[in-house]
């Protein structure tokens, strides 16, 4: 991550037609930091957003790119 105040970072773009998401962590926390922080983000966006977190939506869909090799 370029910046070093910056732990965890969700992004949403354009690319290609498609939409995708990417998830990046900094090298500095750990893997139960990650699973934190990640948890606390969702949980913001729930008491933001209510709907999006109800309990009757039990899909979501992202696209996720090929590990490089």
């Amino acid at each position: 991550m370029k910046k070093n105040d910056i732990l965890v970072s969700i992004t949403a773009s354009r690319s290609k037609g498609d939409i995708v998401y990417t998830v990046e962590a900094s090298s500095d926390i750990t893997n139960e930091e990650f699973e934190y922080y990640l948890g606390e983000i969702v949980n913001g966006i729930c008491g933001w957003k209510h709907n999006i977190c109800e309990e009757n939506i039990r899909s979501y869909k992202g696209l996720i790119k090929q590990k490089k090799k």
